[in-house]
């Protein structure tokens, strides 16, 4: 029953997430279209810089508290805690803004002072609005994690629809009033994750139990000390997804740079947004019952949630192979349709890189994290080593395959790390049953495509046809049959 009951929260919460995800991707495409057709390749490698550095930035400063209060909420919720637990989470996230906005304010001073040929390059409305986006971007990863802790996924689907949606019309009511200048991407980011932090506050009612007098220090600890070695494994991952662009701009310049991570961020957007939907959806539902004691149940509700991931990873990965020159010749700007070679390598690491967060549950939940930062470390040397030798030979290619290399070495090293902690263990006809229906829906796209223009009209109907051929593959193998049953009963009802 508890089983059933499990499931059943998991795939409830996915389909929501998926809806929110969905919408997510669909506006994050436009998004990305219209920015290729606003900035010029080498503006959109001074946004890809900055963006990436302050989103690693984050991760470093912010996201060790984000990751341990999304592991932590439901014991000190369980306990009757809450006073402690949100009161320690948010003045240990004043404390670390506050330690970055006095370091960033000596940064700006430094370069003003002595950084002329820097801020040729990087002006300074671009640094300033950056160092806002740095605060709220941090502000909210951390009110939505405790929104998916809590399973308030309505209130996350809202969010999420605003957010992207209002970001969107905010760059583009900008650029039409005064310009394409690329302040305004971090602009309308600032404002909306403003937004977010604020809702998302008032939703949680963290007002009424934040006092500087409930400060924990023995929660802190279990913070901190949760949370402290998945810093290196979010520095690492982000190595692994960016250090690429970097390494482009320094041996081909900002123009590579950006015709690259124009064609990168769509596939590592589209499969970033379709893992968290999975994500989001499941590990709330596992956290609850490990922490109910339930182990035998969380460890099957992994399967279960590595199940309904490959469910939908596979096909976006065999499509992101088949329909790559469609979709970088529909969307972007002539300039950026050579980049479309680095879609599928990229498509197929992320993939990799989301079955890995399921395997090292183990370590997560046995609070083993330092393992989790030894083994990710590991892939972003791979990645890094591959790219320093091979980039200035072989170009934007080579940042593609090493980005795979890297991620494919970590899932390696988690699959087998884990193996007498928690590990998933999925029947051998249903990878078949899967990958099998994403290769036949590739070899039928990549026939269909070569008869017919390259156009909106054309992306969408292959997309829908690929569905079609997946999904029908998948009912006549009966790897489907329990979700068809589901879905039909609903409708019954």
């Amino acid at each position: 029953m508890e089983q059933t009951k499990g499931k059943n929260a998991m795939a409830k919460d996915t389909i929501i997430y998926m809806l929110a995800k969905g919408c997510e991707g669909v506006v994050g495409v436009l998004t990305v279209s219209a920015m290729s057709r606003i900035y010029a390749p080498e503006l959109m490698g001074v946004y890809s810089t900055v963006n990436i550095a302050v989103t690693t930035a984050a991760m470093f400063a912010c996201q060790w508290l984000v990751q341990s209060v999304m592991r932590y909420i439901n014991k000190y919720e369980i306990s009757g805690r809450l006073k402690e637990f949100y009161s320690t989470a948010f003045f240990s996230w004043i404390r670390v803004n506050l330690a970055i906005i006095f370091l960033a304010a000596v940064f700006l001073i430094f370069i003003k002072n002595s950084g002329a040929a820097f801020l040729e390059s990087y002006p300074m409305p671009v640094l300033v609005s950056a160092g806002f986006m740095f605060i709220t971007y941090s502000s909210a990863q951390l009110v939505i994690a405790m929104l998916a802790a809590v399973r308030r996924a309505k209130t996350n689907l809202f969010l999420s629809v605003v957010n992207i949606c209002g970001k969107l019309l905010l760059l583009l009511l900008f650029t039409r009033l005064w310009g394409g200048r690329v302040e305004f991407i971090f602009i309308s980011y600032c404002l909306l994750d403003l937004f977010s932090t604020v809702f998302g506050s008032y939703k949680l009612q963290m007002a009424k139990y934040i006092s500087r007098s409930s400060f924990d220090r023995a929660v802190f600890a279990d913070l901190f000390a949760y949370g402290f070695p998945l810093m290196g494994n979010l520095i690492t991952t982000q190595i692994l997804n960016k250090s690429d662009v970097y390494i482009i701009t320094f041996f081909s310049g900002k123009a590579e740079a950006g015709i690259y991570t124009t064609n990168y961020s769509l596939v590592s957007s589209a499969f970033t947004m379709l893992s968290a939907a999975v994500i989001r959806g499941s590990y709330p539902t596992i956290l609850r019952s490990w922490s109910e004691g339930r182990k035998k149940q969380a460890a099957e509700l992994v399967n279960e949630a590595v199940r309904m991931y490959l469910l939908l990873g596979v096909p976006a990965v065999c499509g992101v192979f088949a329909l790559s020159d469609v979709i970088s010749g529909t969307l972007f700007a002539p300039e950026y349709l050579r980049g479309h070679i680095i879609m599928g390598p990229v498509a197929l690491g992320m993939l990799f890189l989301a079955v890995t967060e399921y395997c090292i549950k183990g370590w997560e939940l046995n609070s083993l994290t330092k393992q989790i930062f030894y083994r990710s470390l590991i892939g972003g040397v791979v990645n890094v080593v591959i790219n320093l030798i091979f980039v200035p030979k072989f170009g934007i290619i080579t940042a593609a395959v090493s980005t795979f290399a890297g991620f494919f070495v970590y899932f390696l090293l988690a699959r087998y790390g884990t193996r007498k902690l928690l590990k998933f263990h999925l029947p051998f006809k249903t990878y078949f049953r899967i990958i099998g229906s994403g290769v036949l829906m590739f070899v039928v796209l990549t026939v269909l495509k070569h008869f017919l223009p390259v156009n909106i009209l054309t992306l969408a109907g292959l997309v829908i046809a690929g569905m079609i051929i997946y999904f029908a593959s998948l009912i006549l193998s009966g790897e489907v049959k329990d979700e068809l049953k589901m879905i039909l009963n609903k409708m019954k009802h």
